[in-house]
């Protein structure tokens, strides 16, 4: 039975899913809670010595003025899953992650990123250079103060826009000269430089935004270099999952969908941030590849809308219609909708995730975590997007390092 310490290094780190992640993660720990939905809980993964929950310990990056245990208090009244009774005897828990918690970057924001960090605790530095070097600082002291194996650093942070990524992210030795710039260039991002932190410093790094993070070409060669883990991106845990799950069954059938209409309402501060059109592009274009992959289908009409509405809070809400064509051109038409707790639906996904990355690295293994393709929208080096495909490479992965160890049961 293993006994080892890991951290898990939010950016974003009271934000909503990483609210719950910390709460539900102490909830599981201290026996108060069932760890339904994480996956790696379930006997799938026996025989697999992974940390167990009771050993992840939290900290984080944070641009608002808050911390974990307000931000759980505000959880609690918004969003009704959370209670007081909860919340009380995991008081010191949280109060404790709190004092994990740094002032995060802010580097070529939205103006809702801008709005979210204007009354909040920013850390300063000027050149992207400075900045690699204060999250490694944070991170590294992180570790010492916990006498951690290794840290996890996973990406739950605003969603950054898409645009033209500038050139030097294409090679190792020109994104490093890059960073001796004065100030981050047009197109740098805080998700970049985050990965560039992490990997560089030797700890695994998860993006689970649709953010470029760690998969642009040149941080997949860091990776390989320094020897990391690393995945991404976009967790998958609500309409997308469905449509990945559901997709196939048409191509299975030769159905010919005509049509696939996808809307989402969801009202908390990732609603606020995907207000801004082009926030929303980086969402709807990963939630419309993983669709139109699995159809093989050029003409099939497909749109993903995202609209804000704050009355909703941390619920989701997405309808979907679909128009199919069948034999002798019978037009027929499914449609279903989607209720869920956005971040009750990620927050197991973090704990997966973060547990996964440690074992990987544990093995020695680097590199992109491809058998972990189930759990993102935009699965980095993987072109099938079926659920079920996706879900294969997980179990085959298990498989071939089922008979290397015992699985720690502390967290059960």
């Amino acid at each position: 039975m293993t006994n080892r310490k890991t951290g898990v290094w939010m950016i974003g780190a009271c934000g909503a899913v990483s609210t719950l992640t910390c709460v539900g993660a102490r909830a599981i720990a201290r026996g108060l809670k069932p760890a339904v939905g994480v996956l790696t809980e379930s006997p799938l993964f026996d025989g697999l010595d992974l940390v167990g929950i009771d050993d992840l310990v939290f900290g984080g990056h944070e641009i608002r003025d808050t911390d974990v245990h307000c931000a759980a208090r505000e959880f609690r009244d918004r969003a009704g899953i959370l209670d007081q009774p909860l919340l009380g005897v995991l008081h010191d828990d949280l109060i404790e992650i709190d004092r994990n918690l740094r002032p995060g970057y802010v580097v070529n924001p939205t103006t809702a990123v801008k709005e979210l960090a204007k009354n909040g605790k920013v850390a300063r530095a000027r050149s992207p250079r400075k900045i690699v070097e204060g999250i490694q600082r944070d991170l590294r002291e992180f570790q010492e103060r916990h006498d951690l194996e290794t840290v996890i650093v996973v990406n739950v942070s605003s969603t950054e826009p898409p645009g033209h990524l500038p050139i030097e992210y294409a090679d190792l030795d020109a994104f490093r000269k890059a960073l001796q710039s004065q100030r981050p260039r047009k197109g740098v991002t805080s998700s970049v430089l985050n990965a560039y932190a992490a990997i560089d410093a030797g700890f695994p790094f998860v993006n689970f935004t649709p953010s470029p993070g760690s998969t642009i070409p040149a941080l997949v060669q860091l990776a390989q270099e320094r020897g990391v883990p690393h995945m991404g991106s976009d967790g998958k845990t609500g309409e997308t999952l469905v449509k990945t799950a559901l997709a196939p069954l048409f191509a299975g059938r030769a159905l010919r969908v005509l049509s696939w209409e996808g809307y989402n309402m969801l009202g908390n501060r990732d609603g606020f941030v995907l207000n801004d059109p082009s926030a929303r592009e980086s969402k709807t274009r990963s939630k419309d590849r993983a669709l139109r992959q699995i159809l093989g289908d050029d003409d099939t009409h497909s749109k993903v809308t995202i609209d804000y509405v704050p009355s909703l809070d941390d619920w989701k809400v997405a309808w979907d219609y679909i128009h199919f064509e069948g034999f002798l051109g019978a037009r027929m038409s499914m449609q279903f909708t989607w209720q869920g707790n956005d971040s009750a639906l990620a927050a197991p996904l973090v704990l997966d995730l973060a547990r996964l990355a440690a074992f990987a690295q544990a093995q020695g293994e680097s590199g992109l975590m491809t058998w972990t393709a189930a759990y993102f929208k935009s699965p980095a080096a993987v072109e099938d997007q079926s659920f079920v495909k996706q879900f294969e490479l997980l179990e085959s992965y298990v498989a071939r390092h089922r008979a290397g160890g015992t699985r720690s049961k502390q967290s059960r």
